[in-house]
């Protein structure tokens, strides 16, 4: 009789987390069906691997592209990223194929980025994930990058995306409290533990401007500044911030659910964001194992009607099986033009869209 009880504790134990598991695999979209749909078309420009993030210089026409081997790093001892400058109308062209940092710093995984131009000053701001911290380069006319300086934080576990709001002011995102590639990290993903953070740096000084974030991932802010945008890749969720300009103090407005994974957000001329997603993103970690196992991919524009008695619009703009480009990472629009960036995939997608 008692292992009867035992054995009935057992199934109804192993019955639970077989529906558990199920209902968080279809919580992130697991058995869903993604179709390719595109109102334009798309041409691969190959050649530059992993580029995870895709920064555009408007006045120059030209977009920065940070990448790095994510698959050679799983052979080599140490492999070095890199920042590329593209020229938007013909990326084909040869002076866009040669790393701009000039080597420095020695030690480099590129990850997010930011192009910040204003008064004569033009800077690029890179996250690094070789060592949790931000580098800072001067733009020369030319697109060329010299390296200013390091800053770092014994706090910052595990940065992802940066957006500048001033020469040496800016958010990043730290994802989660874990290293990004630890089992820690996985477990808070899936369970979608608020771990994530955004810290503010200006005048030498770090604090956490925001917390409790399911995997904090990109970030951006609106053309006035006024409004800041970080993404909760877990959450399937944008979560959108009223900033004070003078304090630099974040305060929620709202949150944006989304039922996909996003990822990077850029904003165009008009102040729409553009955001990568990921439409199952439980498939990524097959995908790492193996570049045969696809993983779909979703861009979306996202119009925030702040101040207006109206809901902003969020429509998508791009659904893909994961054939042309696996697991989109970034969407960059300018004028008719639209580049798409992933993790892995040793190329990005130059889009034709109209609007």
């Amino acid at each position: 009789m008692l292992s009867r009880f035992w054995l009935g504790i057992f199934v109804l134990l192993i019955a639970a987390a077989i529906g558990f598991a199920a209902y968080r695999l279809h919580s992130f979209n697991h058995f869903a069906t993604i179709e390719d749909k595109f109102a334009g078309s798309c041409a691969p420009v190959t050649g530059i691997a992993g580029p995870e993030d895709i920064q555009i210089d408007r006045n120059a026409r030209r977009a920065f592209i940070s990448s790095l081997d994510r698959r050679a790093m799983r052979n080599e001892a140490a492999v070095r990223g890199a920042i590329f400058l593209v020229n938007i109308d013909d990326p084909l062209d040869r002076s866009g194929w040669r790393d701009r940092t000039g080597g420095t710093p020695t030690v480099f995984e590129p990850l997010g980025l930011h192009f910040y131009e204003s008064e004569g000053v033009r800077r690029l701001f890179v996250v690094n994930g070789a060592n949790n911290a931000v580098e800072l380069f001067d733009v020369s006319s030319e697109g060329d990058l010299t390296h200013l300086e390091t800053l770092s934080e014994r706090r910052l576990t595990s940065l992802n995306d940066i957006v500048a709001v001033g020469p040496r002011s800016f958010y990043v995102t730290n994802d989660g409290e874990p290293s990004r590639y630890s089992l820690l990290s996985n477990l808070h993903f899936l369970s979608r533990t608020p771990s994530g953070s955004v810290f503010h740096y200006d005048e030498g000084r770090w604090r956490v401007a925001a917390d409790g974030l399911r995997f904090a991932n990109g970030i951006n802010v609106s053309p006035d500044g006024s409004r800041l945008y970080v993404a909760e890749t877990s959450g399937g969720a944008i979560k959108i911030f009223d900033r004070d300009i003078a304090t630099n103090v974040l305060v929620v407005a709202e949150t944006l659910t989304m039922g996909v994974a996003p990822s990077n957000i850029n904003i165009d001329d008009n102040g729409a964001l553009w955001i990568a997603a990921l439409p199952k993103p439980l498939l990524l970690a097959a995908h790492r194992r193996d570049m045969k196992n696809r993983t779909p991919s979703s861009v979306y524009r996202y119009v925030d009607m702040q101040g207006q008695d109206q809901s902003g619009m969020l429509e998508e703009v791009y659904s893909g099986s994961g054939q042309a480009i696996s697991a989109a990472t970034t969407a960059a629009h300018f004028k008719g033009r639209l580049l798409i960036g992933t993790l892995l995939d040793k190329r990005y997608l130059l889009c034709n869209i109209s609007g």
